[in-house]
């Protein structure tokens, strides 16, 4: 297993042919897994916390999650209209909270524990697939944008995050004491390296 934390340095091999889910898929490549935890650990984070899932048993959750991928990598096999890795994400995700809460009843923790097994067993896995969907736009946008913010010097950064928050060009020309002009030109400059970035990283990570 790799506990690789969110942020740390990863590798930019984006020259691979192979996707870092198949990669991954090999039990004897680490820099692959520690790819994958890097990117996918603090996902997996993200779609826990929109199933309300509490802070204590966050961590326990996810390293058993990652266990549990870890362990069927190498069997999942990818058919386009079957088996889409989401799919399978969804799956394991439901699978494992349920694991947890059932096992948390069985020790005696308070009623809510029960409440909140029979709320999961409510909910289907395309439930899950769809917050994974939902949540996996914005994830994605995120990580493209840290890569993008290394590469502009100055207000580019700033320029564009300002005009994503309705902020208008001749006010953002005025607060930064610069022209429309170059307001409009910077804006344009980060957006397009933004779409390239997304590209570059749904290539290499994302799942069908």
């Amino acid at each position: 297993m790799c506990y690789v934390k969110y942020g740390e340095a990863m590798q930019e091999d984006w020259n691979t042919r192979l996707t870092l889910i198949e990669r991954a898929q090999n039990p004897d490549d680490q820099s692959a897994w520690c790819d994958f935890v890097s990117y996918y650990e603090a996902f997996i984070r993200m779609v826990l916390h929109q199933s309300q899932i509490s802070l204590n048993d966050m961590d326990d959750i996810i390293q058993d999650i990652l266990l549990r991928i870890w362990r069927g990598l190498p069997n999942y096999e990818y058919k386009k209209e079957k088996a889409k890795f989401r799919t399978w994400l969804s799956v394991l995700i439901k699978n494992t909270i349920l694991n947890h809460l059932s096992k948390s009843k069985r020790k005696g923790r308070d009623k809510s524990v029960e409440l909140t097994e029979e709320a999961y067993l409510k909910i289907s896995e395309s439930d899950i697939e769809e917050v994974i969907a939902t949540e996996w736009v914005g994830y994605l946008t995120s990580k493209a944008m840290e890569k993008v913010s290394k590469s502009f010097s100055g207000y580019a950064v700033e320029v564009f995050t300002k005009s994503l928050e309705g902020i208008s060009a001749r006010q953002i020309a005025q607060e930064l004491k610069m022209s429309e002009d170059s307001v409009f030109v910077l804006r344009s400059r980060v957006k397009n390296r933004l779409k390239k970035e997304i590209q570059i990283l749904k290539k290499e990570i994302e799942f069908e």
